[in-house]
């Protein structure tokens, strides 16, 4: 406790002597999980603009009163709470005072898309601009939320920021999710979206570069721009850059969070530089997951029971925590349980690698005097990204089948078909479905009375298969379409063909 009491007085008493007090902050936080009706549901957008209001509430000086939080959101909403602030500010600001907005939503270059009705863009824009204070961020988090920046007066920031800090400076701040051109993304492992995640990692303390206890406007979008583009660098959609525009006048820091001072708080003072993840008991909602260098590193986090993870070149460090209402908890070296990494095996469909199913076959006779075919198949999947969102696994169906002629009942038939395909595996809560184009041969042999004769068929079709069931083993039902050329007496001639299966799938 005297080490922990020690490392808190270090980092406030690296705060400016007889600094003048923090401004006021008012905030306006938008949250809409549905767009337009083109738009798929994002899951976590209202979830964002809450955390960004608690983190503002706990370390950043916000107070209820002074914000407007809009969760699923429709225009005419924010509306109504833009007038509501307006006449707030009229009445209370002063020209010191800061004023904060975010957003979490679809969009397009022109308008925020909030519960199928339409926002634009310009309106927010004219509203910071307008309001009576020095200094107005804005955050959004939507789809090509870069167009927001061009507007008259803000220019790009196209190298390293520039240091501001109040209460010196005055002027204007947008910092978008993505470029305008670019697809903002939603993380299920993270329970939000890449930048918020990030930007709020960085806002509780992990961006905080000189742990002087304050988190800068530089700091904060620094480090939310490196952890959104690497996270995304290796996504279907592609690397999102986060952009930064400015109209700003002055000297010094913007200060936008102060973890050291925040409620309730978690510092880890472990020594060597590491790649750590901080998620909570009660929900697993990830609030962290960042680098942290040498020294120790303070997060303002709300309080609960936390799970911390750290990972090493050859094994990696727990420690379940609980943060209390009021205070600081210390995470150090020898309180941290050591495992070997072969422990945090990957799991669940990320870590799918491949499928085989065994079953009984059933297929459309081959010519018209011959009965259905009766047997079994084999069939065995690859997860194979070929081209990621479109052919991302490839497969191989072997199956062997007999039937007898209705002609002759001397005459019979078997035939083995072999076929190789690629397509899409499509995830769901009951198991999977593979669906694509295949190409085979198949391979036919005709006995009757002693005498046999044989011939090969090209085939070409679409295969489909439903693996039902999310753990090891599964039901399958499989099905397929197709033609093959088939060598009669006649000639040659093109014979549509139907198979089914069901059996057993094994998941590895």
């Amino acid at each position: 406790m005297m080490l922990l009491s020690l490392l808190t007085a270090t980092l406030l008493s690296q705060a400016p002597a007889g600094e003048a007090p923090p401004p006021r902050r008012y905030a306006l936080l938008i949250g809409a999980n549905r767009g337009l009706a083109s738009d798929e549901p994002l899951r976590f957008a209202d979830a964002d603009a809450r955390r960004m209001f608690t983190l503002f509430r706990d370390a950043g000086g916000l107070h209820p009163e002074d914000a407007q939080v809009v969760l699923g959101a429709d225009a005419n909403r924010v509306k109504a709470a833009l007038g509501t602030l307006r006449e707030r500010m009229a009445r209370d600001a002063t020209p010191g005072d800061q004023l904060l907005v975010y957003v979490s939503s679809h969009a397009d270059g022109e308008a925020l898309h909030l519960s199928g009705t339409r926002l634009p863009v310009k309106d927010l824009v004219a509203f910071m601009e307008a309001s009576p204070v020095s200094v107005a961020v804005m955050f959004i988090d939507s789809c090509r939320s870069g167009a927001a920046t061009r507007i008259k007066g803000l220019e790009p920031v196209e190298e390293r920021l520039v240091q501001w800090s109040a209460p010196a400076i005055k002027g204007r701040v947008i910092v978008t999710s993505s470029s305008a051109d670019e697809a903002s993304q939603e993380a299920d492992d993270l329970q939000g979206s890449f930048f918020t995640h990030h930007l709020l990692a960085g806002l509780r303390g992990a961006g905080d570069l000189n742990r002087d206890g304050r988190v800068t406007l530089q700091e904060s979008y620094a480090y939310a721009y490196g952890r959104t583009v690497e996270s995304t660098l290796l996504t279907r959609a592609g690397t999102q850059h986060p952009n930064f525009h400015f109209d700003l006048k002055g000297q010094g820091e913007l200060v936008l969070t102060e973890p050291v001072l925040a409620p309730s708080r978690l510092l880890i003072t472990v020594p060597e530089p590491g790649e750590w993840v901080v998620a909570s008991e009660q929900d697993g909602v990830v609030m962290g997951v960042f680098s942290k260098g040498s020294g120790p590193v303070m997060l303002a986090l709300p309080p609960g029971s936390y799970r911390l993870r750290s990972r090493r070149d050859a094994s990696w460090l727990e420690l379940r925590v609980a943060v209390p209402e009021k205070g600081h908890v210390l995470v150090d070296e020898p309180l941290l349980r050591k495992g070997a990494l072969v422990v945090m095996k990957e799991k669940g469909s990320s870590g799918w690698r491949g499928a085989v199913h065994l079953g009984g076959s059933f297929a459309t006779r081959t010519a018209s005097h011959f009965g259905p075919g009766m047997g079994g198949q084999l069939q065995a999947l690859f997860n194979a990204p070929l081209r990621p969102g479109l052919l991302d696994v490839v497969w191989g169906t072997a199956a062997g089948r007999a039937s007898t002629s209705v002609m002759s009942r001397g005459l019979r038939q078997t035939e083995w078909s072999l076929r190789l395909g690629t397509g899409r595996r499509f995830h769901g809560r009951w198991g999977a479905l593979v669906l694509g184009p295949e190409l085979g041969a198949l391979f036919v042999l005709q006995d009757e009375s002693g005498a046999s004769r044989s011939g090969t068929a090209p085939y070409g079709g679409v295969s489909a298969s439903v693996w039902i069931g999310v753990e090891r083993m599964s039901l399958v039902v499989t099905g397929s379409v197709g033609g093959a050329v088939m060598p009669l007496p006649q000639g040659a001639e093109l014979t549509p063909l139907a198979s089914a299966g069901v059996g057993l799938g094994w998941n590895f």
